[in-house]
């Protein structure tokens, strides 16, 4: 066997080289501090998820904390809203994705906006708007104003209106014919309704999804009106069966390529409107995301490289859905055999974020042939930050970190699983999340100089926290 140290040199020989130049003095946008967020269809508001009681996922959104959630998604559209008429709320061994009509009451909502001050998160309220009933909007609103008091960011009208239309492949809840022009008239008389009850109340929308061109109309006509533009991203499709596909969903497509999508052109378009701009809905693929990729460790490398990219661009925020349910995507599940929370895969991504994006974004260059991200930001308390991001499956890449200052001090988290393919024993700064949701780091890594520079080599599928002082 051979010593360690010859081990490592070995492996230091075979390793793709890596150069990131960081520019210190080049620091510009913040990181909004409640940048991360979840997702997740109104329903569950009616099963024991959200409430105070349910310690475990308390910590694991205190871990994020602070953050944002958003209740709504396609069961939105089939929420309906009584102050005297709802039914008891039900256990999370009843959680499941519904499409039948189910009424929630005043109970739903006080229980969630306990929870958000518990944990110190905000909350995305969504009204339905399928059923265009104005008078039941805004009384919801009312309620749920009263109830969340400063925990209530927005209120969101409507999930997805550019897709209520009929169409060949789409049963829709509106006639064929339904365009922009019929959605305005619903947006604005929705909006009114809840307006003339509390004219202080924050309004968002248009919570659109992909190639629509919905957003530059809606800005036009609302951005003095709301407080927070919204849209849906999916990059991959898990409907999708042909391998070939460009949405088809795989490890090898999900880290494979920066997708085209159209969130930049929407943000860009509330940018210029002087409105804030947040990815409200987003996963790796839609319909639920993909067993084996989705749920995999893949899709945590993904995540963080994602959140920086829409973080760069001067993004708000993004909110990852989830329906508590284990497999697929959802960030957490709820494990009925041990009737409590867990954080999946892709929550450790979360989890990474969280402590890498404090502060100033830092213009940083990554040069290698290996496929390599990095992304730096400068604190408060000026250190700066690296996360370093191996989404290559085979390359093991050594990289020497430019940071334009000598390293006198640094530490390393490291992010880690089994295999890309992993769903279990995921470690970040050498530990898992505890069975009680709490985590705490093991003992940082030290960091290796050479020339003034920092060393670190990376195994592939794996990530890196860089801490510099």
């Amino acid at each position: 066997m051979f010593p360690l140290l010859i081990l490592a040199a070995a492996a230091a020989i075979q390793a793709t080289p890596v150069t990131v130049t960081i520019h210190p003095t080049e620091a510009g946008i913040k990181v909004p501090s409640d940048f991360i967020g979840l997702s997740c269809e109104k329903k569950i508001l009616s099963r024991d998820c959200f409430h105070p009681k349910n310690e475990t996922l308390l910590n694991l959104c205190r871990n994020l904390s602070p953050a944002v959630l958003r209740i709504g998604g396609n069961e939105v559209e089939t929420t309906f809203w009584s102050r005297t008429d709802a039914p008891a709320i039900e256990t999370m061994h009843k959680n499941k994705y519904m499409v039948d009509p189910m009424t929630i009451g005043p109970a739903a909502v006080d229980h969630v906006f306990e929870f958000a001050r518990a944990s110190q998160w905000r909350v995305i309220y969504g009204l339905n708007l399928g059923t265009y009933d104005p008078a039941m909007a805004a009384d919801e609103a009312d309620y749920a104003l009263r109830a969340g008091g400063q925990e209530l960011l927005a209120l969101e009208i409507g999930n997805e209106p550019n897709l209520y239309p009929k169409g060949p492949n789409r049963p829709g809840i509106r006639p064929g014919s339904y365009g922009y022009r019929e959605y305005k008239q619903e947006f604005e008389s929705t909006a009114d309704a809840i307006v003339a009850k509390n004219p202080q109340a924050s309004i968002t929308g248009p919570a659109v999804t992909k190639s629509t061109n919905w957003m530059p109309l809606f800005m036009e006509d609302f951005k003095n009106r709301i407080v927070l533009s919204t849209s849906h991203v999916y990059p991959l499709s898990a409907k999708e069966t042909d391998p070939e596909a460009k949405r088809f969903t795989s490890i090898e497509k999900l880290l494979g390529e920066k997708f085209d999508d159209d969130w930049l052109p929407k943000l860009q378009v509330s940018k210029a409107a002087g409105v804030p701009y947040r990815i409200g809905e987003c996963n790796t693929a839609s319909s639920g995301g993909k067993s084996g990729v989705s749920d995999a460790f893949a899709s945590t490398l993904w995540v963080i490289d994602f959140m920086f990219d829409v973080a760069e661009n001067g993004g708000d925020g993004i909110n990852l859905h989830g329906g508590f349910n284990p497999g697929n995507y959802a960030p957490v599940y709820f494990d009925r055999k041990s009737e409590t929370f867990a954080p999946a895969a892709i929550y450790y991504g979360l989890l990474f974020f969280r402590h890498a994006a404090q502060g100033q974004l830092v213009r940083t260059e990554c040069k290698t042939t290996a496929n390599v991200t990095a992304h730096t930001t400068l604190g408060d308390d000026q250190k700066m930050r690296v996360s370093l991001i191996n989404k290559d499956l085979l390359e093991t890449v050594l990289i020497r970190l430019q940071t334009g200052r000598a390293v006198n001090k640094g530490s390393v988290l490291r992010l880690t699983a089994p295999a890309a393919t992993a769903t279990k024993d995921i470690t970040f700064g050498g530990t898992t999340v505890g069975s009680d949701g709490n985590w705490t780091p093991a003992e940082p890594e030290s960091l290796r100089s050479e020339n003034g520079d920092a060393i670190i080599s990376l195994p592939p599928a794996t990530a890196a926290l860089v801490i510099l002082e």
